[in-house]
């Protein structure tokens, strides 16, 4: 290999490896239901008879002393039954690798729902906020607009280059006193800046500090208030940390709400801190759904013992209480269980599809926080691990891939998305559910009925991966979700994806889908799923390359993000009219055609953010017919010539979409690129988000702000 293509490789990999690992990131009110008699309805009939349901104290009959609890989870009886339930997973833990799931593609937890509809991020005040799969569910994030001021929090994955298997932080109050760092002039905390988009400026307005042990997951807003979910210890999405139980020892997660109401002088108004790792989280209205896993942490306990130890765990277990393994919540040093055991759901090892093994000492919690009150709206469980969290505007999806059975499969429990998270039911799907970065695209809900895809390695290496895609319907009177239909099937045995081929892209749409497996080509399948209970290819088209992320323009055209045939980041037009037969428009290559002679020459790599987190992706749409949709790319380019030796540009391309309503002549136009110019600070910053405001462009590069107007991209200011 010559010089340029060993400089060529060394970087690519460095910054993709570095930057997929930094992907991935008041009073309390108990008044809730009780559920510690029995579970029946007004009808006398058991209300959760599914896979998951209530740990209740009580008993768990019918009136004709039947049992009636036949779901894959069920409700445990006493206190001492959920303690088993942990003991066995304590030890079932301590029994070889200590992993709750095997690594494959290490299970992330961004897991969306698409909507009805094209997404848009336009607002009704001309600016654009979160991309986001749902109209109405909104999504944590560490940069947020509300018009005036932009919210931007830091990240430990900004504090340093590498995070290497980072260990947890011991358990803080949430009472505690802020303590920013010393190393800075500025503490670390969340910048608010004021922008102006009348010329695109923008100026610094205040700094709220943050501990220097806690990672800012993200931040919601709402006209008044700023919300801050943040944790003591940071995974990322990758890697062995996020499988091992012992990891998840010793973590808390923290809720901030700030009044804004005054920008110039914003006060924290509650505090809310809990036992448990955090995992993920999305905002309806004024409620906020936070998804953690909490791993009891047993004092002495040897998580790999030898002989001698395996007598002393044993004491140790046996000796546990219910206080010992619940989670705990502190608000103003004031500290109380956040659950119950009677809040808590468990696997019923009867059901035929409960796993061979049941149980790990973790307990799954979903919490429900009402911002109008700032106070716990009520809190659940069940005894097992999560994969993913996705959220329709309905329900909230737990997903958990089970590694026991000879083939991975897909468990996925249901609750309502409100403030009683009453539990729906759970079913499963063959194959595994890989969630990182926009794989979560992946499952989806459409009118009453779930859809997933989900991939299971076949042990042929002539055809190694196996692509399927399930639909699924909640059965309320068995609290399931009942499998309606599957693809392939014998009917219809064509394979999604040629032999070998991984699936990247994936996007549902109202009563379609699109799918993208790659090898050699990328092959586009587009699904028809107007009738749910018979899904059927309807058209496939192979062009270069592959597309990671898929954006529905409208009905007639889609717009993939990806990578071509040189490994470079590609932008791709495709024209679905008809679904029997799409066609590419065309391709944009980021990085082609610069002004810079010598760069357009040596192009040597580059990469989005964009195409693995959907956040860094920005998309303004119009309903009139007459103006083009803008939207916002982000990506690094590298560039290496023997007279400048290497180089690279971080830049955000602004592009419009030409003639979107006439899909056989739609193209894509790069206006321009704003280029940052590289610090000390932000040399290594993976973070890049950015904002649309009438003519004016917000681009975020970690914490530093820079801008400029669409009229003229070449004018730039910043940093801010």
């Amino acid at each position: 290999m010559d010089g340029t293509l060993q400089v060529k490789a060394f970087l690519k990999i460095t910054l993709l490896g570095l930057s997929i690992f930094c992907l991935i990131s008041c009073g309390i009110d108990f008044n809730k239901s009780s559920k510690t008699g029995n579970n029946t309805n007004n009808d006398g009939n058991n209300a959760n008879a599914g896979l998951l349901t209530p740990v209740e104290t009580g008993n768990n009959t019918n009136n004709d002393g039947n049992n009636v609890n036949a779901g894959l989870l069920t409700p445990v009886k006493t206190d001492g039954e959920l303690l088993d339930n942990l003991r066995r997973g304590f030890n079932k833990t301590t029994r070889g690798n200590n992993t709750s799931q095997k690594n494959t593609e290490a299970a992330s937890t961004n897991a969306t729902v698409s909507a009805d509809s094209a997404p848009s991020n336009r607002s009704s005040s001309n600016f654009t906020t979160t991309y986001t799969m749902e109209k109405t569910i909104d999504e944590h994030d560490y940069v947020k607009y509300d018009g005036k001021h932009l919210f931007i929090a830091p990240s430990r994955s900004m504090d340093c280059c590498f995070i290497m298997e980072d260990m947890p932080v011991a358990v803080a109050a949430a009472s505690a006193a802020i303590e920013p760092q010393n190393t800075s002039p500025t503490p670390r905390g969340i910048r608010i800046v004021a922008t102006n988009p009348e010329n695109a400026s923008a100026e610094f307005v205040a700094n709220l500090p943050l501990r220097h042990d806690r990672t800012v997951e993200g931040l919601y807003n709402t006209s008044d208030q700023l919300v801050s979910i943040s944790s003591t210890a940071w995974w990322g999405g990758y890697g062995d940390s996020f499988a091992r139980v012992a990891n998840w020892h010793n973590q808390t997660t923290a809720l901030d709400i700030y009044d804004i109401s005054d920008i110039n002088a914003p006060k924290k108004t509650a505090s809310i801190t809990f036992e448990g790792g955090f995992v993920n989280s999305r905002k309806k209205g004024d409620m906020v759904y936070i998804v953690a896993r909490h791993t009891p942490d047993i004092k002495l306990y040897n998580d790999y013992p030898n002989k001698e130890q395996q007598e002393s765990n044993k004491t140790l277990l046996d000796n546990l209480s219910i206080n010992d393994v619940l989670p705990k919540v502190t608000i103003n040093n004031s500290q109380s269980l956040l659950v119950k055991a009677s809040d808590c759901l468990i696997t019923n090892t009867n059901n035929a599809l409960a796993p061979k093994e049941n149980g790990y000492p973790t307990l799954t919690l979903l919490v429900a926080i009402d911002l109008s009150t700032q106070k716990i709206a009520n809190a659940s469980c069940y005894t097992e691990a999560t994969h993913g969290i996705y959220v329709s505007e309905n329900a909230i999806y737990l997903t958990q891939v089970d590694y026991e059975n000879s083939q991975p499969r897909t468990l996925v429990h249901s609750y309502k998305l409100s403030r009683d998270l009453s539990y729906l039911g759970s079913g499963v799907a063959e194959g595994a559910l890989y969630t990182s970065g926009n794989k979560d695209f992946r499952i989806n809900e459409y009118r009453g009925y779930l859809r997933l895809v989900t991939t299971k390695y076949t042990g042929n290496s002539n055809d190694r991966l196996d692509h399927r895609l399930t639909v699924m319907q909640i059965n309320s009177d068995s609290q399931s979700l009942d499998t309606v239909a599957s693809l392939p099937n014998s009917e219809k045995p064509k394979a999604i994806g040629k032999p070998n081929e991984q699936l990247y892209g994936v996007r549902f749409f109202g009563d379609k889908a699109y799918l993208v497996t790659f090898e050699q080509t990328d092959p586009l399948y587009v699904i028809n799923l107007s009738d749910p209970t018979n899904p059927t290819i309807a058209g496939e088209l192979e062009v270069p390359g592959f597309s990671d992320f898929l954006h529905p323009v409208n009905d007639s055209l889609l717009m993939g993000l990806g990578e071509d045939e040189n490994n470079n980041v590609k932008l791709e037009l495709f024209n679905i009219a008809n679904m029997n037969a799409p066609y590419s428009l065309g391709t944009v290559v980021l990085g082609v055609g610069e002004s810079d002679k010598t760069e357009l020459d040596t192009l040597n790599w580059s990469y989005s953010e964009a195409r693995y987190n959907r956040h860094a992706f920005t998309y303004q749409a119009y309903n009139n017919s007459t103006s083009t949709d803008r939207f916002l790319v982000p990506a690094t380019l590298g560039f290496y010539s023997e007279t400048r030796g290497y180089f690279e540009h971080d830049r955000l391309f602004l592009f419009e979409i030409n003639s979107k309503d006439y899909p056989a002549t739609a193209t894509i136009r790069k206006v321009g690129a704003i280029t940052v110019k590289r610090n000390r600070e932000s040399w290594h910053s993976p973070r890049n988000r950015s904002v649309i405001h009438g003519d004016a462009v917000y681009y975020i590069h970690g914490t530093d702000v820079w801008s400029t107007l669409w009229a003229n991209p070449a004018d730039q200011s910043g940093p801010y």
